[in-house]
């Protein structure tokens, strides 16, 4: 490695690298879009020493990156403590067996005292973390539902369907357009007495309704930080006959088709739920599925007729009940799940043991 050089990227820094365009120049790569950055520092539960990552430099071209995001968590006795969410660990493929990786994962362990909760536990980290003193909690699942013959993902799982891609690629527009047909008319006879307010941020009023079934998650929510977190300034549209960026963009926030969508949900004038969701390409994350049990199914059929508005053919959330209801009651071409644990360093004072992370805590893709 020559010429290593290794930065602690903090609020202040941020902020400067902003105005004097560092990352986004003819100068260092960034690692992330100007959109997301100055997202980033709209957070006002940010301080300006908090730090937000850990880059890793060879003449300035980025070869390590720790991203780090702070927040609060709210303890058993309804006090806050400060925490930082651990949510990417990329090293290039050129540097992958050397020392470079283990060295800005411990740096940014370092860098904030070890008060680091990784959210999900990935299967090429967990050797890693194996070795470390953090502590496995909030086990739970993530469903995957795909309502097409989604050949580029059949192709990744079976490289020898290479030589059939052409008949795949149009099995897989059949089957999206049947499965489309389908459930959007399921969906749209189910939802009749409903209507929809689609917002780009929370007022008062929806913020009553939507507190309450927040009140004992990890993270605190504010009216104020609920709209941080589905803001769309944190995106970069790529718009037609734009050319894309020419850096990595290794907090994925840039995309012809990125934006989040964010909508109440109303039945004979009156708030029955609060959907939102990542749309990404032919994706849909599940981040807010809010309602009680009354208006769970009414919500499921509002989700999914804006799911098929949005024509993504892939939906991702960590709501196990919801999931099955969609798999029961919408036809799919495959659904799979994958079994989450999160982690938590054993420096951090407080029992985790019933804790259950949640959509919409510590996700900020």
């Amino acid at each position: 490695m020559n010429n290593l050089e290794v930065i602690t990227l903090t609020k202040r820094s941020l902020k400067e690298a902003v105005i004097e365009n560092k990352f986004w120049g003819d100068s260092y790569e960034p690692p992330f879009s100007m959109n997301k950055a100055t997202w980033m520092l709209e957070n006002n539960r940010i301080d300006d020493e908090d730090v937000f990552a850990i880059l890793g430099y060879e003449n300035h071209t980025i070869i390590a990156f720790v991203s780090l995001m702070p927040d609060f968590i709210k303890k058993e006795d309804g006090d806050l403590k400060k925490i930082f969410w651990s949510q990417k660990w990329w090293v290039a493929d050129k540097y992958k067996n050397t020392v470079l990786p283990t060295f800005v994962k411990s740096n940014s362990l370092t860098e904030v005292n070890n008060q680091v909760i990784v959210r999900f536990l990935g299967d090429y980290t967990k050797a890693y973390y194996d070795k470390q003193p953090f502590i496995k909690f909030s086990k739970r699942p993530r469903y995957i539902i795909v309502f097409n013959l989604d050949h580029k993902i059949l192709i990744s799982k079976k490289s020898g369907l290479k030589k059939v891609t052409g008949l795949l690629r149009f099995l897989d527009k059949i089957s999206e357009k049947a499965t489309y047909l389908i459930n959007n008319k399921k969906s749209k006879n189910r939802t009749k007495m409903l209507s929809y307010r689609y917002l780009s941020t929370i007022d008062d009023e929806n913020w009553d309704f939507i507190e309450d079934y927040c009140a004992h998650d990890i993270v605190p929510k504010t009216q104020e930080y609920v709209n941080w977190q589905i803001s769309n300034n944190q995106y970069h549209v790529i718009k037609d006959g734009e050319a894309k960026p020419r850096y990595k963009c290794l907090l994925e926030s840039i995309s012809n088709k990125i934006h989040n969508l964010n909508f109440m949900v109303e039945k004979e004038g009156e708030n029955i739920g609060f959907i939102s969701g990542l749309v990404k390409g032919n994706r849909f994350l599940l981040r807010f599925f809010i309602t009680n049990q009354d208006n769970f199914d009414h919500c499921i059929d509002a989700l999914m007729v804006n799911f098929l508005k949005s024509e993504c053919t892939l939906l991702q959330t960590e709501n196990a009940v919801l999931a099955e209801r969609i798999k029961k009651n919408y036809l799919n071409i495959y659904a799979d799940s994958k079994n989450l644990v999160s982690l938590v360093h054993n420096e951090i004072d407080m029992n985790f043991h019933d804790v259950i992370i949640k959509d919409r805590d510590g996700n900020f893709a």
